[in-house]
């Protein structure tokens, strides 16, 4: 289904917001990589974790893990946050099912980058700060896309949460439709 307001179209839009939203944390450097994606994913998705708790829990990711330059902090972000949002504990088929989303994540932003290494991303725009900062912060909401497009198939009743209702939307008809969402399935 291709109307304008298909799931597909909510989904893509709201990927975008996320991935800008991220981006805008990145580039004005409130925060970097990976803790930009866990606080835009956080407040997107009802805010599972308080938003310190999602800087802490991605401090160590950025910069290739803890400055290594080794796994971008984009895709390890990402990677979390659908933990976050999706993962249940003791449930072992939600937890399985986050994997493989990680796996895809990680599949999808190796292929359109041509690597998920920090040091092999940033390697041509190390000696160029500006260049640097717009290409991580390009990165970054590519991540966080991608981390919603996989909490969006894992958990499809998220597309109704009201942190996620369309610009415009009354708030109060977005948290109504979605507690009628979650009592008539």
């Amino acid at each position: 289904m291709n109307a304008p307001f298909s799931d597909n179209a909510r989904t893509d839009a709201l990927a975008l917001a996320v991935g800008a939203k991220a981006a805008s944390l990145f580039s004005h450097r409130k925060l970097l990589c990976a803790e930009a994606i866990l606080v835009a994913i956080n407040n997107t998705f009802g805010q599972p974790v308080t938003e310190d708790q999602a800087v802490g829990m991605a401090a160590g990711l950025t910069a290739g893990l803890g400055d290594r330059g080794c796994l971008c902090g984009a895709v390890a972000g990402a990677c979390v946050g659908i933990g976050i949002v999706c993962s249940r504990g003791d449930h072992a088929a939600t937890r399985a099912a986050v994997r493989r989303e990680s796996a895809a994540i990680h599949e999808a932003f190796t292929a359109r980058h041509k690597s998920s290494c920090c040091r092999v991303l940033t390697k041509h725009v190390k000696n160029d700060p500006s260049a640097h900062m717009a290409q991580c912060a390009g990165l970054t909401g590519y991540g966080a896309e991608l981390a919603v497009r996989s909490i969006v198939r894992l958990r499809p009743e998220l597309l109704d949460c009201p942190e996620t209702a369309p610009a415009g939307e009354k708030r109060l008809c977005g948290r109504v439709r979605w507690l009628l969402s979650l009592l008539c399935r």
